[in-house]
């Protein structure tokens, strides 16, 4: 009988709405770190100007603080992995190779060099109800540089494997120029605009 009802409880667990309502009212003011089951980070080139080219980072981390009283006032620290990424790199026994050279070749990310890359934001500002921008220094192979991300907040849910602990949706995209921070290898059949693209949730610090 007793497993019956823990199997009951974990079913209900599992098949609970997690409704998220895209509302700042009731958000607490806090730290808030990535979920990373449940965040995603892009680039994209254009390649031969016939199409773009999509590289996902696997390994990466962000701490935010949020005030959803003074938007202004919220910031966010990023560290990336340059050492880890994926491709639709088909052949299979050749992937792990093309992956390592798009990480470590100097023509590249030179993650060998520059282990890290990193974002830490300098101000933020509302654009509208739920939109908003962040600048901050980007640090890539060794060059810093400001760079502002376009913010959308998605909402907010309060799942019950999370108790009382807000969990936040956000989408932020920019576009950069990669000869900005010393890559120029390719320019021409691999474009200088690079798309970054990032959608991910962060859980309140218990």
């Amino acid at each position: 009988m007793r497993n019956i009802i823990a199997s009951v409880s974990v079913a209900a667990l599992i098949a609970a709405p997690a409704l998220a309502e895209q509302t700042l009212e009731g958000v607490a003011a806090d730290t808030y770190q990535l979920d990373k089951t449940h965040a995603f980070l892009t680039w994209t080139v254009r390649h031969n100007g016939l199409s773009g080219y999509t590289v996902n980072f696997t390994d990466f981390d962000a701490t935010l603080e949020f005030d959803p009283e003074d938007l202004s006032a919220s910031s966010i620290t990023v560290t990336i992995n340059p050492m880890a990424l994926e491709t639709n790199y088909p052949d299979e026994a050749k992937r792990a190779e093309w992956h390592t050279e798009l990480s470590t070749d100097d023509r590249f990310l030179n993650g060998d060099e520059f282990p890290e890359i990193t974002f830490v934001s300098t101000s933020a500002e509302q654009t509208g109800d739920f939109t908003g921008t962040v600048t901050g220094d980007l640090t890539f192979l060794g060059v810093t540089r400001p760079v502002t991300m376009d913010v959308t907040y998605n909402g907010t849910a309060n799942v019950p494997w999370y108790g009382e602990r807000d969990l936040l949706g956000f989408s932020a995209e920019t576009t950069i120029k990669r000869s900005d921070f010393g890559m120029t290898a390719m320019l021409g059949m691999i474009s200088d605009e690079t798309r970054i693209e990032f959608s991910g949730e962060f859980l309140q610090n218990e």
